[in-house]
């Protein structure tokens, strides 16, 4: 019989009706997860100063507005794709910005350390994979033992390189998508010597008639080293959710 990726989890919850009561199972340390912020930086009230982050951020959200060149749309970090030519949005303006985040790290070091975790990923992945109509039945404390080397690993590369983890999006499921812009964008760094990252956050602030008002971020970046500049380009949203 064939073989499936695709794989039913059933997790069994503890203490079913009917079931003999369980010993309470002795405390352990709570798992550190994997976070979903950008490391800390102060905050700026308005759009800022007028420099280079801020002017390719102030062109794009022109071009999704209708106000710009639609060229500046091509500032998304690997080019904007068909679904983001399609996107539009009614109105803008900055409310806010971050300071800037600034990372200079072993490109040799950034590039392990995510290899590593598409590596414990692929075999946490390797382990449920089951024949062709069956299933896998876990226990909650199965399926998280199972995981854990997984967040593990991925927890680790944010303690070792926080911006450059946060812009490959280790805390969202486009991280293991192998079109994810930022893998063919690091490939570009070379193997020796270090990157400098640098990234800006802005919080867009979208107002359309008779809708609550939305708040989103855009985040404006640039990564060099000795081998490759990408000049500054925008950080793309996941099927364009602006929460992304």
């Amino acid at each position: 019989m064939s073989f499936a990726a695709l794989v039913v989890v059933a997790l069994l919850q503890p203490g079913a009706p009917g079931d003999k009561a369980a010993k309470p199972a002795p405390k352990k340390a709570a798992a550190r997860e994997v976070k979903t912020e950008p490391p800390p930086a102060g905050k700026i009230d308005g759009p800022g100063p007028l420099d280079e982050p801020r002017k390719v951020a102030e062109a794009y959200l022109n071009a999704l507005a209708g106000k710009g060149g639609d060229e500046s749309r091509d500032l998304l970090l690997g080019g904007a794709t068909l679904t983001a030519r399609d996107f539009n949005i009614p109105n803008w303006r900055i409310a806010s910005r971050d300071e800037a985040r600034v990372e200079e790290r072993s490109i040799f070091g950034a590039m392990k350390a995510m290899w590593m975790l598409d590596k414990v990923g692929a075999e946490a992945l390797n382990m449920v994979v089951v024949q062709e109509d069956d299933s896998l039945t876990l226990t909650q404390e199965q399926a998280a033992k199972m995981l854990a080397p997984t967040r593990e690993a991925a927890v680790k590369f944010q303690d070792d390189f926080p911006l450059f983890s946060y812009v490959a999006r280790v805390d969202r499921d486009v991280f293991w998508h192998p079109e994810n812009p930022w893998r063919k964008e690091a490939k570009k760094l070379g193997k020796e010597g270090n990157y400098r990252l640098e990234m800006h956050r802005f919080m867009v602030e979208e107002r359309e008639q008779g809708k609550q008002t939305r708040l989103w971020p855009l985040r404006v970046l640039r990564i060099k080293s000795a081998k490759h500049d990408s000049g500054w380009k925008v950080l793309p949203a996941s099927d364009w959710d602006p929460n992304y």
